[in-house]
């Protein structure tokens, strides 16, 4: 039996895998096909049509040539290039931060604030205006979904991926409201759950991009056997995602104590989202060829670098602050200083979309740091502060907010939003007099 290597671009998922597979088999002497990753392990006897096989994999839209053809398995190359990674790394962050430069905001950051008076028509448009955000966090899922089935009608997995996503925001927000604070979670099993979801999601970016060969279990990889049902049962565990709009609606669904009303809210939010998830999926359905190959390269990137993000947050929910493992260089003339005044150190600071303030403070006085929070910057996702060191939560309001605690031992300390996607350092001193010159 004669074997033959084929390296294929375009695979996203099993799906593709078996749609690619069923059309080999067909060939004329073609025995066994087995695709491992994005390379076809072809056995065969007597003669095999190599044009064929090009034909065969092109006209199901992937990519494949002669140059991508071998006897000799060690001669293909199944990675990403180098500089395509780096490249596609600084695209990315390169516009994120030309959108900060020119808009100074942070775009996944911006989540509009939900509370107890936001109406049903500000549940849509909240859901419209953070779908910018679901693009960023669930964007390649949407994509792994969309692509998944032989379904030829363009619009039919965008539609069943999205219907999946409502159903499960609507089922979940009623299961908030009717079990209401038991089902909250707490920081520790938060943050593992979030740990977790980001292995996997690093996991599977990698295996997209060709860097490791590990073999996720069959429900991660979402080789759902449900034919071209795969995108509703991807979207159903899409509602099981750590989001931060997602989970501020969830809170929004808890305070409700009401099914059907934590149910209906949930639902408003993910008929909001879908204008936009939607086109994205089938714009890129439309997409053939290299532009396909390309943007499911610039997703799996994505993947990678949110999946970091999402490991940090993570780690914070459970208390770890990768900043402390770094050398410390002494250097703090950004950091707001506290003034004493009438026996208290206090610190003032107008709120921002994408941070709060770096702080020092001495140790043993007791400590106000005054927010003022204008209208204009109070979002969904600066609102809620965390200062886990010191056991402290405060929701902000507009207008001035007051929070009070005394640093008791000299140190380094963070605090962040509710969701952990901002985060700010609190430096506890022996003497503030120390960095009176910095002034």
């Amino acid at each position: 039996m004669k074997k033959l290597y084929v390296k294929i671009d375009g695979i996203h998922c099993d799906n593709c895998i078996n749609k690619i597979t069923k059309n080999l088999i067909k060939i004329k002497n073609v025995e066994n096909v087995k695709i491992i990753r994005n390379i076809a392990h072809i056995e065969y006897k007597g003669k095999l049509n190599k044009e064929e096989i090009i034909k065969t994999i092109t006209d199901l839209d992937y990519i494949t040539n002669e140059e991508y053809i071998s006897d000799n398995l060690n001669d293909i190359d199944t990675k990403i290039k180098l500089y395509e990674f780096i490249l596609i790394v600084i695209c990315i962050l390169g516009f994120a931060f030309l959108l900060k430069l020119i808009f100074k905001v942070n775009i996944f950051n911006i989540i509009p604030k939900i509370d107890s008076n936001i109406t049903y028509l500000m549940l849509i448009v909240t859901g419209l205006f953070t779908s910018i955000h679901c693009i960023s966090m669930c964007g390649a899922i949407n994509l792994i979904a969309i692509t998944g089935s032989n379904n030829k009608n363009k619009f039919i997995n965008p539609l069943l991926y999205n219907l999946g996503r409502v159903i499960s925001y609507t089922l979940i927000g009623g299961l908030v409201g009717l079990i209401g604070s038991v089902f909250k979670l707490n920081d520790t099993l938060n943050g593992i759950i979030i740990i977790l979801s980001s292995i996997i999601m690093l996991l599977m970016g990698l295996n997209m991009l060709g860097i490791t060969k590990i073999r996720l279990p069959k429900f991660i990889r979402f080789n759902v056997k449900f034919k071209n049902k795969s995108a509703f049962f991807i979207g159903l565990a899409n509602g099981l995602m750590p989001c931060g709009p997602l989970q501020a609606m969830q809170l929004y669904a808890l305070s409700t104590g009401n099914m059907l009303k934590g149910a209906l809210s949930l639902f408003l939010f993910g008929i909001g989202t879908i204008p936009l998830m939607l086109s994205v999926g089938v714009i890129f359905n439309i997409l053939k060829g290299k532009k396909k190959i390309l943007l499911n390269k610039i997703a799996s990137v994505l993947i990678v670098l949110l999946s970091i993000v999402m490991l940090n947050r993570g780690l914070l929910a459970l208390g770890f602050n990768l900043d402390n493992f770094k050398s410390s260089n002494n250097e703090y003339s950004d950091y707001h200083k506290s003034t004493i005044v009438n026996d208290y150190q206090v610190i003032s600071f107008d709120l921002s979309y994408n941070s709060y303030d770096d702080i020092i403070l001495q140790k043993g006085i007791p400590a106000r740091i005054i927010i003022n929070a204008n209208e204009k910057y109070l979002t969904g996702c600066n609102y809620q502060i965390l200062m886990n060191d010191f056991n402290i939560e405060k929701n902000l309001e507009v207008g001035l907010n007051m929070i009070e605690f005394t640093p008791e031992e000299v140190g380094d300390y963070f605090y962040t939003c509710g969701m952990r996607m901002i985060k700010n350092k609190i430096k506890v001193i022996d003497n503030i007099e120390y960095f009176k010159g910095d002034e």
